[in-house]
């Protein structure tokens, strides 16, 4: 939202006074402010998936054996709450992400703007909106794995009855549709542990 939107504007928000670079709301009733009343539903609840699936594949060939593990959900979203408290008011660790956010120079000069203005306290851009309502549908490569298991004529000079060689990736690659790189869609905590590979 821009100085001279807000200074032309008939509308009045029930939660603070907005700024240029915050975010501009929808007054959905008609009444000209922007409150409870005008938050309508956004996404898919962010309670569960509504889709759970898992794909596994595998094979065996003369020995060899090959597996594939692909997990995911689907119609999810949820607002991310923590994510832009942590950000804007804490710990400031998103800085990669943020170094796009509004600021008067940057709009200026027509630069790439991919994040409301930052504040050191709560701002309009606070409250529960699509921005941060993110989509937390992905698949997941959880698993693949790739052997052998040796003859056993081989073995029996050895004492060995079986002896298999393997080797076993998780959690390889993720698909999702999150606006942010470091952010697990599995996890509620914006600024948990890394999923680990």
């Amino acid at each position: 939202i821009s100085q001279e939107e807000i200074d032309n504007s008939p509308l009045k928000y029930s939660f603070g006074n907005p700024r240029p670079g915050d975010f501009r709301y929808v007054d959905v009733n008609g009444d000209n402010i922007i409150d409870e009343k005008d938050q309508v539903p956004i996404g898919y609840s962010g309670t569960a998936p509504r889709i759970n699936y898992g794909v596994n594949v595998g094979v065996n060939y003369k020995g060899f054996d090959f597996n594939i593990f692909f997990q995911g959900v689907g119609q999810y979203s949820s607002f991310w709450s923590e994510h832009n408290v942590y950000e804007n008011m804490k710990l400031g660790t998103y800085y990669g992400y943020h170094k796009n956010a509004w600021t008067a120079e940057r709009w200026q000069k027509g630069g790439k703007i991919t994040y409301p203005a930052l504040s050191t306290n709560r701002s309009t851009n606070h409250i529960a909106n699509d921005f941060f309502i993110q989509n937390r549908s992905f698949i997941r490569l959880k698993n693949i794995e790739l052997g052998y298991t040796l003859p056993k004529e081989l073995l029996k000079v050895a004492g060995v009855q079986n002896l298999r060689i393997y080797i076993n990736c998780q959690n390889l690659i993720t698909w999702d549709k999150l606006r942010m790189s470091h952010l697990d869609p599995e996890k509620n905590d914006p600024i948990g542990y890394p999923i680990t590979k």
